[in-house]
C-alpha cells in the first residue's frame, strides 16, 4: 500500500495514478515556490521606492532650475554670467544628494564622491570668477584637510573595540588638528607667511574636554562612580 502524496489516499501497489484526484501519487504536484513577505522586507521596498522617487524628483528641479538661471541669464545679459554660479551649485547638490540616497550605506563611497563634487564646484567658481585665483593655494588644501581629517575619524570609530565618548574625544583631537592646518593654510595665502592664533586657542580649549571624555570613557567604563573613584 502506498498514500498518495497529493491527496493523502491509500492506494494498491502499482498505481500510476491515484483514482481520486488523478494525480501522479508519488511526485507532488505543489511546484510553486513560496514567496514570504515580512515587515522589514516591505519597509525596505517601501524606502528604496521613496529613495528612487526623490532622486527622480530632484533631478527634475535640479534641471528646471538650471534651465531657468540659464535663460534668465541670457535674456538679461545676452551672455552667460552670474547664472555659471547658480547651475554649479545646483549640479553640484543634485550630485551630493544622489550620493546621499543611492550610496548611504557605502561610507568609502560618499567620501571621495562629496570630495571630487566640492572641488569640482570649486574649481568652476575659481575658472569663471575674476581676480585671485584661489583653488589650488587655498580651496584644494582645506578640502584636503578636511577628507583626511574625516576619513581618521572612521578609521578611529571602525577600529574602537568599545565605541562611545572615546570617539568624540578623538574627534576633537582631530578636529584641533584641522584647525590649526587650515589657519597655517589659510595666512599663507592671505599673507605669504604663518602666524597661528586662533586654531591655538581653539586646540588649548578642546584638548582639557578631550582628557576629561577619554577619562571617563576608559576608568569609568567598568561601572565605576566619580565619588567613589574619589573616595569622596
Amino acid at each position: 500500500m502506498i498514500i498518495c502524496v497529493n491527496c493523502g489516499v491509500e492506494l494498491d501497489d502499482g498505481l500510476k495514478i491515484c483514482p481520486l484526484c488523478g494525480k501522479d501519487p508519488v511526485v507532488s504536484s505543489t511546484s510553486e515556490k513560496t514567496s514570504f513577505h515580512y515587515p522589514s522586507d516591505i519597509i525596505q521596498l517601501q524606502r528604496k521606492e521613496v529613495r528612487m522617487s526623490l532622486w527622480e524628483l530632484s533631478g527634475v528641479i535640479a534641471i528646471s532650475a538650471v534651465a531657468v538661471c540659464t535663460i534668465v541669464d541670457l535674456i538679461i545679459t545676452r551672455r552667460l554670467e552670474w547664472s555659471l554660479f547658480c547651475d554649479a551649485t545646483i549640479l553640484g547638490a543634485w550630485i551630493i544628494l544622489t550620493l546621499l540616497l543611492h550610496a548611504y550605506k557605502r561610507t568609502w563611497v560618499i567620501l571621495p564622491g562629496l570630495l571630487i563634487t566640492v572641488l569640482a564646484v570649486l574649481f568652476v567658481f575659481d575658472s569663471i570668477g575674476t581676480g585671485r585665483k584661489w583653488f589650488f593655494t587655498l580651496g584644494l588644501p582645506l578640502m584636503a584637510a578636511a577628507f583626511i581629517s574625516s576619513v581618521i575619524v572612521i578609521v578611529l570609530y571602525r577600529a574602537a573595540n568599545l565605541k562611545g565618548l572615546n570617539i568624540i574625544a578623538a574627534a576633537f583631537v582631530v578636529l584641533s588638528g584641522f584647525c590649526v592646518l587650515a589657519e597655517m593654510i589659510i595666512d599663507n595665502y592671505v599673507n605669504g607667511s604663518v602666524d597661528l592664533r586662533w586654531s591655538v586657542i581653539v586646540a588649548i580649549s578642546l584638548f582639557p574636554v578631550s582628557l576629561i571624555l577619554f577619562f571617563y570613557h576608559y576608568r569609568l567604563k567598568r561601572g565605576n562612580r566619580l565619588d567613589s573613584f574619589f573616595h569622596i
